[in-house]
């Protein structure tokens, strides 16, 4: 068995990032060989992220990286806000961004099963998260493609992207981002009415007409004139959740729809998308 001396535990430290006593012992574990050594503790990260894997990961951020016709989002989450100030962290997100782009990944399991590095980058990740001993994961990837814009927050944290027809170029980016910015700020769960889950109209309806049968100034009216006024209680539920129904960020005077429809041509939002860390 070879001397484990301090340039060799120096070395391997240089070389993984493990702490000195990790390094020491895998090197007396392995016999002094340093390949041997990277792999023992590759080994025990892997498992020290498994035992790390059942802890809430609700802090991270989102990478995102686009191209002439796609975009991909990458959500890596962890345990804290502290490792995202991580370096390691940090690059494997941009990794991952540049891989969910190119490999066309669309959702988290397909990253998941690309090789990045020459290894599967479900590997990659849980090697990471025991050597900082947080629960790393790939939590959400988004990807579109076409005419688009997007915003990412400033703490990386929230991100949404637009996609639309009827426009192109740099006009349907500038549009695209100002709607994802929107997006960002109203949050809306469906982008048109028919998204809605019925059970949740249908409930919104019944709150609507039990507090006008309530209401001694309602009340007495005749049902078509109570339905209308339900109907109209419900279009203002339809303006908190669904997009093209929503007061314009910018200027609560009109919708998005008719925010569109001043921007020229026939410009439709097609998809959107919205992340919110941890949500």
């Amino acid at each position: 068995m070879a001397e484990v001396t301090a340039e060799m535990v120096k070395n391997l430290r240089e070389r993984t990032g493990a702490r000195l006593l990790d390094c020491q012992k895998a090197l007396k574990e392995t016999g002094g060989s340093m390949d041997d050594a990277v792999a023992w503790l590759r080994k025990q990260n892997l498992a020290a992220g498994a035992k790390v894997g059942e802890k809430t990961a609700e802090e991270g951020m989102v990478g995102v990286k686009t191209n002439d016709g796609a975009l991909a989002a990458v959500e890596l989450t962890a345990n804290t806000d502290f490792v995202t100030k991580n370096d390691e962290f940090r690059k494997l997100l941009e990794s991952l961004s540049d891989l969910a782009l190119t490999s066309k990944s669309a959702d988290a399991a397909a990253l998941s099963a690309q090789s990045l590095g020459g290894r599967p980058v479900g590997e990659v990740v849980k090697e990471l998260a025991g050597k900082i001993g947080e629960n790393i994961t790939i939590k959400r990837v988004v990807r579109i493609e076409g005419a688009f814009g997007y915003y990412l927050h400033s703490d990386y944290k929230q991100f949404a992207a637009v996609q639309l027809s009827g426009v192109t170029g740099e006009k349907a980016q500038a549009i695209g981002k100002d709607l994802a910015m929107h997006v960002v700020f109203a949050k809306p769960t469906a982008l048109k009415r028919e998204e809605v889950p019925q059970d949740l109209v249908n409930k919104e309806m019944e709150i609507a007409q039990e507090r006008l049968k309530n209401d001694p100034k309602n009340s007495k009216k005749p049902p078509e004139i109570l339905a209308k006024i339900a109907q109209g209680q419900l279009d203002k539920f339809y303006g908190t959740i669904v997009l093209v129904d929503q007061p314009y960020y910018r200027e609560n005077a009109k919708t998005v729809t008719q925010h569109l429809k001043e921007q020229g041509g026939e410009i439709k939002i097609e998809r959107f998308e919205y992340i919110k860390v941890g949500a």
